[in-house]
């Protein structure tokens, strides 16, 4: 076995003998920690290590892609001549120019490592999960658990490109979830979904989570109907990432502008949104799920702002869809894992918080509904959105009355932008790295179940 830097410096030397005009390895080496509960019980524990290299290959314009999940020399090798001859059969591609060159990297940002986080035992992350469970059950007798599951993930990539690029870094994460109903008198809650996640232990809690997940199930008991009608909605977090933002995470890849999936794409200094709402992303944001100081191509990441006051300012870039519009990459290449080709994906998405409470912004609610959950369809490339409304409740004069029934929801995000009556300030990092806080918008169908 070899180092990850080593093994992709060997594949670029070797892709380069093979007479590559280009070259690029990407190894990367995972550690996983995961407990899993289902039906209240925790059903299994694994502790698993993956790694491999993923090699880009360049001749002609044409593109050879292979990976391996060995590193030694010789699978390295083997590897390479597989993506040259990839390279060989595949077409011309007369959009490309280069991969990128290196540049000054910036520092670290801080709080993306964890020693302490990198070292626990499975004990210990045993120990974790029965916190958080043991959470629940001091709650109320009425509450059991459904499903859950904690993650500890620590990783270490290495990039060599043909241009001299040579790069490693390191992070860890943590991820716990929890899903809970509560049960009284034939009646059953919807599922409660509560979480945590973290890139380090540092504030890390499964107790937490255990406490607001218990409590939000039995918010949800005694649930009624109300006739349907046209109101305000304010959205979590966690629903406001996906239904607001997520068409704008779409709008804004410079990949889907330059397909004419974006329906952004000629809008570059025009409004797309209420002029309360700036949105940036930022790869350098200390403790940020999605920071680094380098992309997935070994280009350095950076703060963009892409919507100010309402105004659409910029897109992300990675190096091929930069050097296509002639601009420079945003440092927004990401990969999944060494067996994936680099795509365009934000850091850390950033909605600048408001000055308003959770309390405030009901409030302010003549008509309309709490969501905590959404599930259903989001179109990202039209923003229409439609689905149901889970551990909903409804607000009059500006009053919670009581839980709702699953209630149907349908809009459009873009529409949706424009009518943002209010956002919170209380932002809270989702899943999905969008920092958000909840959104109170105006006009959307509302239609109990």
């Amino acid at each position: 076995m070899i180092g990850l830097i080593e093994a992709a410096e060997c594949a670029v030397k070797e892709c380069e003998r093979l007479g590559a005009d280009e070259a690029e390895g990407f190894t990367q080496k995972q550690r996983t920690v995961e407990i899993v509960l289902e039906r209240g019980e925790i059903q299994n524990e694994r502790t698993k290590t993956q790694q491999g290299i993923g090699i880009r290959v360049i001749k002609d314009k044409k593109l050879g892609f292979a990976f391996a999940s060995t590193l030694n020399q010789q699978v390295v090798k083997e590897t390479c001549r597989d993506a040259f001859k990839l390279a060989g059969v595949s077409p011309e591609n007369p959009d490309w120019v280069s991969l990128p060159p290196p540049r000054k990297i910036p520092p670290v940002p801080e709080g993306l490592y964890d020693d302490e986080l990198a070292s626990l035992t499975p004990d210990e992350v045993l120990g974790m999960v029965i916190g958080g469970y043991e959470a629940v059950k001091g709650v109320d007798p009425r509450v059991s658990i459904d499903d859950g599951k904690l993650s500890i993930f620590s990783t270490e990539v290495a990039i060599s490109n043909s241009h001299g690029i040579s790069l490693e870094g390191k992070g860890t994460a943590a991820s716990f979830f929890l899903v809970c109903v509560a049960k009284e008198g034939g009646e059953t809650s919807s599922f409660a979904y509560e979480y945590e996640v973290s890139r380090t232990l540092r504030g890390f809690s499964t107790e937490k989570v255990g406490e607001l997940a218990a409590k939000k199930a039995l918010m949800s008991l005694g649930a009624r109907r109300v006739e349907p009608f046209r109101g305000e909605v304010l959205l979590s977090p966690d629903v406001a990432a996906e239904v607001l933002f997520g068409p704008v995470v779409s709008s804004v890849n410079a990949d889907n502008v330059q397909r004419g999936r974006s329906l952004w794409a000629d809008m570059i200094g025009e409004n797309v949104s209420n002029r309360n709402l700036t949105v940036s992303d930022d790869g350098l944001l200390p403790y940020g799920l999605g920071s680094s100081p380098f992309d997935a191509e070994g280009v350095p990441s950076q703060k963009t702002l892409l919507i100010d006051n309402g105004i659409l300012r910029n897109f992300l870039y990675d190096s091929y869809t930069a050097n296509k519009a002639d601009t420079e990459s945003t440092g927004n290449a990401t990969r999944n894992s060494y067996s994936s080709l680099p795509a365009i994906s934000i850091s850390n998405l950033l909605i600048e918080p408001g000055t308003k409470s959770f309390d405030d912004l009901v409030s302010e609610i003549d008509r309309g509904i709490i969501i905590n959950r959404f599930s259903g369809s989001v179109r990202v490339e039209s923003g229409e959105f439609s689905g149901v409304a889970k551990q909903a409740s409804y607000v009059e004069n500006g009053e919670v009355k009581f839980p709702l029934k699953e209630t149907m929801i349908s809009g459009n995000a873009f529409d949706s932008l424009r009518k943002i009556v209010e956002i919170g300030r209380d932002r809270r990092a989702t899943m999905t790295s969008v920092y958000t806080p909840p959104i109170l918008v105006k006009d959307i169908n509302i239609v109990s179940k």
